[in-house]
């Protein structure tokens, strides 16, 4: 029988529930425990999933008897994530936790140095957009060099208005506090654009060689937090390859901008290009341009993706790997490379400095700050 044990009964933390208790999700027996220091929110909880195990506090969750897989899963307010997955790792589980993984890249290096210590493995949630069949398609024209010499890539999606804690989830307001998110776009909307960059070219090395941040001022409900955090961010990546090969990548994400919605996701190589639905509800199309006798002719492919909906990915795809037997190192390995991805724009962005993140990122003994939590 597998054991999640949710720190958390909010909205994110009933995905996982539906996506524990659902047999294509885990296909064996799941025993489900919650908790919550908001009564009302677990009394909701436990209405929709009235065969969960209750716990009164934290401490209460996280004592008693452990399972090899048992899975702690983190989905709380980002600015909770670090003391709450510690504490899940000193108590002997794997942690699942929620975007972002924590606040800073420091955060995030102590955590994979215990998870290590401790055997256990740490993962993100930035993990949804991640095994799309679309996404797959792509990696396989890179990985049989059907695209040539690959050496552009662009991954822009801006959105007018698209915030987190402003248009959408309005009623959690840390969202509108960097304090307490981390950030702004980057933090909300970054994991889950590195995530999907880091499946398909697995760099060894990331530089952000330059990168920019904007705030633009909106009005409405929440005119006054508009401008605390950055909304519309921008970067250069120059990934370093496996095989030694360099791809440039131009970077741009918006919550939020006066200019016009765009969206391009496109590798560009010297025998053709490819770009793709990267997202379930944008479609399942890819779309594969080369030349033929002088001319640009472009290719449509469906690779429709099958399996979990994109909010039971994450539980989904830990649970398999821990039953796997996978060392649980290597997915700690690429959850803190991923996320000093993540942190390494936002610190270019403030310090108008290039940064370099090396994989397998090396996890730092003592504690460290790559940028305030609202530097932006």
């Amino acid at each position: 029988m597998a054991r999640v044990f949710l720190i958390g009964a909010g909205a994110i933390s009933r995905h996982h529930a539906a996506a524990a208790y659902d047999r294509s999700v885990i296909d064996e027996p799941v025993e489900v425990h919650v908790t919550d220091t908001n009564a009302e929110t677990l009394r909701a909880f436990v209405e929709q999933f009235p065969d969960a195990i209750v716990h009164d506090d934290i401490t209460a969750l996280l004592s008693g008897r452990r399972e090899p897989d048992d899975i702690a899963v983190v989905a709380t307010p980002p600015f909770t994530h670090f003391d709450l997955a510690s504490a899940a790792i000193a108590a002997g589980f794997h942690v699942l936790c929620e975007k972002p993984l924590v606040l800073t890249a420091g955060d995030a290096a102590l955590l994979a140095a215990q998870a290590n210590a401790a055997g256990r493995a740490l993962e993100g949630c930035d993990s949804r957009f991640r095994s799309l069949a679309t996404t797959q398609r792509v990696r396989s024209l890179l990985r049989d060099g059907a695209l040539g010499e690959i050496y552009h890539a662009e991954f822009v999606n801006r959105s007018q208005r698209g915030r987190s804690g402003f248009e959408f989830q309005s009623e959690s307001s840390w969202f509108r506090d960097p304090s307490l998110s981390g950030g702004g776009v980057m933090m909300d909307w970054g994991p889950y654009d590195v995530a999907v960059l880091d499946e398909v070219f697995e760099p060894v090395a990331v530089e952000i060689r330059d990168a920019w941040a904007g705030r633009p001022h909106t009005g409405g409900p929440f005119e006054a937090d508009s401008d605390r955090a950055e909304q519309h961010i921008g970067a250069t990546f120059r990934l370093t390859l496996a095989d030694r090969s360099i791809v440039d990548v131009s970077y741009e994400r918006a919550a939020a901008t006066h200019g016009s919605e765009h969206s391009s996701v496109e590798i560009t190589g010297a025998a053709g290009a490819v770009s793709w639905d990267w997202l379930d509800w944008e479609g399942d199309e890819v779309r594969v341009s080369s030349d033929r006798g002088g001319a640009v002719v472009t290719q449509t492919e469906h690779h429709p993706t099958t399996g979990p909906v994109f909010h039971a990915r994450p539980l989904a795809e830990f649970h398999a790997v821990l039953r796997a037997g996978e060392d649980p190192r290597t997915r700690t390995a690429r959850t803190l490379f991923s996320f000093q991805w993540l942190r390494a724009v936002v610190e270019s962005a403030t310090t108008g400095q290039p940064v370099l993140v090396e994989y397998p990122a090396v996890p730092r003994p003592v504690r460290f700050e790559t940028a305030t939590a609202g530097a932006l």
